[in-house]
């Protein structure tokens, strides 16, 4: 089992899932459960089995209840921070709001969505991985959704761009949510983001944030995605999601 230690953990829990109907308007979208368990929940127990004893988790839309919810784990010190304007802005905003806690040791940090339901196995590889920059993928399907956000790289697997689907061009996969990103990166990431997040540009998501970080820095900077990363995953953006993964 791989050892975390040296990794400061960020974890992604401020939006509204407005796509789940009165699912998510009425639960936090990372509270809601697969076979009696909260999706968060497992996350953080794939975090333990690893080691970690510290959590920085952003947290907005109905705050007190993922509060109250993660009270059980006595082990886990949790760093919740606040976002306020979460119906307004994207998550690279909620990114942008670690920086302070960041500083303070100034880690690697691996970043995760809290809608995820997957693999361990997924920040196994990561980890293990010797380049410093990971976007992690799922590079198992075939037939993407239109909105689905996509990893396209060289034949080295160095990432050229992240966006929605380009029909012309093969995506390496889909973005997993779960990143490894370095201390020098993180450093140089949160000054680009004081300056890019203002105005409409505090609406992207990370994943368009980082894209616009990507192209100007093409040269100094390098961010990889791994090979046939095929394991079990799902991002539970639909009632649908829940239904299918509720019957494995």
């Amino acid at each position: 089992m791989i050892n975390l230690k040296n990794y400061s953990i960020l974890l992604l829990s401020a939006g509204i899932g407005r796509r789940l109907g009165k699912l998510g308007i009425n639960t936090p979208k990372c509270l809601l459960k697969i076979n009696e368990k909260r999706i968060i929940e497992y996350l953080i127990e794939h975090l333990q089995k690893r080691k970690v004893k510290e959590i920085s988790i952003v947290v907005g839309y109905k705050s007190k209840m993922i509060i109250d919810a993660l009270k059980r784990f006595k082990k886990i010190k949790f760093n919740f921070i606040k976002i306020n304007n979460y119906k307004k802005n994207g998550h690279a905003v909620s990114w942008h709001a670690y920086k302070d806690m960041w500083e303070k040791k100034k880690n690697p940090t691996l970043l995760f969505h809290t809608d995820i339901f997957f693999d361990p196995a997924y920040i196994d590889n990561i980890v293990k991985s010797k380049k410093d920059n990971i976007i992690g993928i799922h590079s198992n399907n075939k037939d993407y959704k239109k909105k689905s956000v996509l990893v396209y790289t060289d034949d080295y697997s160095l990432i050229t761009r992240i966006g929605f689907r380009e029909k012309k061009i093969k995506a390496k996969g889909e973005v997993l949510g779960i990143n490894k990103i370095s201390k020098k990166t993180s450093k140089n990431l949160f000054s680009f983001m004081d300056k890019f997040l203002t105005k409409k540009n505090k609406k992207l998501n990370w994943e368009f944030m980082l894209n616009e970080y990507i192209k100007i820095n093409k040269n100094n900077e390098s961010f990889f995605s791994l090979s046939n990363q095929n394991f079990f995953w799902t991002n539970l953006n639909f009632k649908k999601d829940f239904l299918r993964v509720n019957h494995l």
